[in-house]
């Protein structure tokens, strides 16, 4: 018999967490996995897509765990999207601009749209990155563009829509991932600007957009200026998130999985994401196992502190 303290930690601990699925249909041992940890979301990806047929039947699938209020996908447009390919499809957010903003809004409400039908309420876009580098870069063509009133201009029009047809928009890489060609997936890029530059530059949008979003993605990034730890799972940048921006929406972590996060283990990644002030915390593998040891590192942490 559990306890009923051990049960609520449980569920607080769940309540932390975005996890993801390792195929386009629910196993039993995922139906048993969710029970367990009670979830807030679910992310999905390219493995989990045959058909969007088929991933509104896995969505609905998993309408039995009631602690999932966030069905997710990173469907920016360009080469970054998890749905076949269909008239909903967005080209990149470079591209995107070309079109003006009555064109480019227009698109954006059909992809919102789809997404609904569906069943995805959680829309990992739009980037507010600042563009560098090379279009195939981490960044590049991912990003509305170099000029930050750009950027706050269209990703604007990006939230909006998403919005208005029942899409929660997650802007994203804070504190700003244009400053390096280096992909976090990889390994943990270094920023090569000041916090000042950073600040007036990269950091603009999120001041003009993040609480109109209400979601912000932080990444792994690292400003030893600021804090010796990725700003993902950095107090210091959390609070310059909530002070200098006044953000007072949900913040998450990039996916907890990358590695740039190679230098610690899961049971670290789990403690240094709860001291972090960070809300969410993304776990995109699908790997059972690992869902499994993070939530219950979540438990003991809670449990100690």
């Amino acid at each position: 018999m559990i306890s009923p303290k051990l049960e609520r930690l449980k569920k607080e601990a769940g309540n932390r967490m975005f996890v993801s699925l390792s195929g386009s249909s629910l196993t039993k041992s995922e139906m048993s996995m969710l029970r367990e940890v009670s979830p807030c979301g679910i992310i999905y990806f390219k493995r989990n897509v045959e058909t969007c047929e088929s991933l509104e039947s896995l969505i609905k699938s998993t309408k039995f765990c009631e602690s999932i209020e966030f069905h997710s996908i990173d469907e920016e447009g360009g080469r970054v999207r998890r749905l076949p390919k269909g008239d909903y499809s967005l080209p990149s957010m470079k591209e995107l601009v070309t079109y003006g903003k009555e064109i480019a809004a227009e698109k954006i409400a059909v992809l919102a749209q789809k997404l609904n039908e569906i069943g995805i309420n959680m829309n990992m876009a739009p980037n507010v990155d600042l563009r560098s580098g090379e279009d195939n870069s981490i960044v590049g063509d991912r990003s509305f563009s170099e000029n930050p009133e750009t950027v706050v201009d269209f990703a604007g029009i990006y939230i909006k829509k998403m919005q208005e047809h029942g899409v929660f928009p997650v802007i994203k890489h804070f504190p700003g991932h244009g400053t390096t060609v280096i992909d976090s997936h990889s390994e943990l890029p270094l920023i090569n600007k000041p916090f000042k530059e950073l600040f007036n530059e990269d950091m603009f949008p999120y001041r003009k957009l993040a609480n109109a979003a209400g979601f912000v993605m932080k990444a792994h990034l690292l400003l030893p200026e600021i804090s010796n730890l990725p700003a993902s799972l950095s107090p210091e940048w959390d609070k310059i998130l909530r002070k200098d921006t006044g953000f007072i929406g949900v913040s998450m972590t990039d996916d907890i999985e990358m590695h740039a996060l190679d230098v610690f283990s899961a049971k670290e990644k789990t403690e240094l994401f709860f001291k972090s002030g960070t809300d969410k915390m993304l776990i995109c593998s699908g790997k059972e196992d690992l869902i499994m040891e993070m939530h219950e590192a979540a438990v003991k942490f809670l449990e100690n502190n």
